[in-house]
């Protein structure tokens, strides 16, 4: 009896090492889906620029931007009174097909209505992310905080079969077996080619690493995968090669002098080289990126070692070790260190309105600029941050970043206008 009991234990024990072992499973690992390749560039080039959001919440944060199968824009962001008060809720807006002014925004997630599709305690929100699956549903995966800060938030998945018509309730993604804190969001997904998505996240308590979170086409959490050990990296950002390979640049952390990180893979995801430092400079600022139809990488970024008074547009020929300017977009590095007066400030930031395109009144942009970059309502400065940056199926590159804490700016230019500055 007792034989047989072994012997049975024996062949259970068998089994489950034989599914579970990668190598003996006789399934393939999924391999990452590689970037599609553009049409060539257009004849005129083009950069132009709209606002997405309203002037009410005053402050704004953490936009990113997807590209609709029906050649819709949509976007995501969160706005409150200020960064990480109880009343910021997570708002989104469209562009219709061929139109320059944002649509009407609306909240698609509030503290109140995510407590109440996850039956857990929500007091904040943060980081919003929206993407495209390869099946068509519209995602967005948001930061969300119980108690304490950033540090112990975790993330929730909101999906919609509709392009945005409608929702399903938001689900609580459980990143860690044990209490589940600490998992943020920032950079866009990958996609595997047994449907999975992969989302990069990062980590903030006791330690700040990148991640690779991998999720089902349904949304439930398959495994994560450690992209760094430490103290130094967040909010990476992967670009597909092929099936294999791929690279990830992530914001610094810790280092002096402050650089982005630079990791790779050459197994589909499932190990990472230990981060690299760059030669781009980061000021502890996110970052984005894309890689080009001819392997180049292009960067968006604060290339600064303090403050973000300036945003650029950079290139990389060598994978992402090297690179150098070739736009700025924003540009008051010269201010560095020296807060202007509000009489200094004012005429400056008027000759800014213009240039902003579609949006809010200038009365409205000044004013929650005013308001935002203006200490003790008499030195003000500037800052340009966390970049999102798509290409749509038709060639068309889309950022958005959040101007001066207060709107979310959207600049578009197309492949031509790229290999002008190239």
């Amino acid at each position: 009896m007792n034989a047989g009991r072994w012997l049975g234990g024996g062949l259970i024990c068998l089994l489950t090492a034989w599914v579970a072992w990668p190598g003996f499973s006789g399934t393939a690992a999924p391999g990452f889906v590689p970037p599609s390749v553009h049409a060539g560039a257009e004849a005129e080039p083009y950069l132009r620029s709209a606002l997405v959001n309203a002037a009410t919440p005053p402050r704004v944060h953490a936009a990113s931007i997807a590209a609709l199968p029906d050649g819709r824009l949509f976007s995501v962001w969160f706005g409150g009174e200020r960064e990480g008060s109880t009343d910021v809720k997570i708002f989104a807006a469209y562009r219709e097909t061929g139109a320059q002014a944002w649509g009407e925004q609306h909240a698609i997630a509030s503290p109140e209505q995510t407590t109440a599709d996850t039956g857990l305690l929500v007091r904040k929100m943060g980081n919003p992310v929206a993407f495209v699956t390869p099946h068509g549903e519209l995602w967005v995966i948001y930061v969300s905080v119980t108690m304490g800060g950033w540090a112990t938030s975790h993330i929730n998945l909101m999906r919609s079969p509709d392009l945005g018509r409608s929702w399903l309730p938001a689900t609580r993604l459980v990143t860690s077996p044990f209490i589940n804190l600490s998992t943020l969001v920032k950079g866009g997904p990958v996609f595997f080619d047994n449907g999975e998505v992969g989302v990069p996240v990062y980590h903030e308590l006791a330690g700040k690493f990148a991640e690779l979170l991998v999720l089902s086409e349904t949304g439930e959490v398959r495994r994560k995968i450690r992209m760094d050990h430490g103290h130094r990296t967040l909010q990476p950002v992967v670009l597909v090669e092929d099936a294999l390979r791929a690279i990830a640049l992530m914001r610094d952390g810790a280092e002096n002098p402050p650089r982005a990180w630079r990791s790779e893979t050459a197994d589909g995801g499932r190990s990472w080289s230990a981060p690299q430092l760059t030669d781009l400079p980061n000021p502890n600022s996110a970052l984005a990126a894309l890689r080009l139809d001819d392997g180049r990488l292009i960067a968006v970024a604060n290339d600064t070692e303090d403050e973000r008074l300036r945003l650029s547009l950079l290139v990389s020929e060598d994978g992402g070790a090297h690179w150098r300017a070739i736009h700025r977009f924003e540009d008051r590095q010269a201010q560095l260190g020296q807060d202007l007066t509000l009489e200094q400030f004012r005429p400056v930031l008027a000759g800014d309105l213009a240039a902003l395109g579609p949006g809010p009144t200038p009365a409205e942009v000044a004013a929650n600029a005013e308001q935002a970059l203006c200490r003790h309502g008499d030195t003000c400065n500037w800052q340009y941050d966390y970049p999102y940056l798509i290409r749509a199926d038709d060639g068309e590159f889309h950022l958005v970043y959040t101007w001066n804490r207060s709107f979310v700016r959207h600049l578009s230019f197309n492949r031509a206008w790229l290999e002008s500055k190239l």
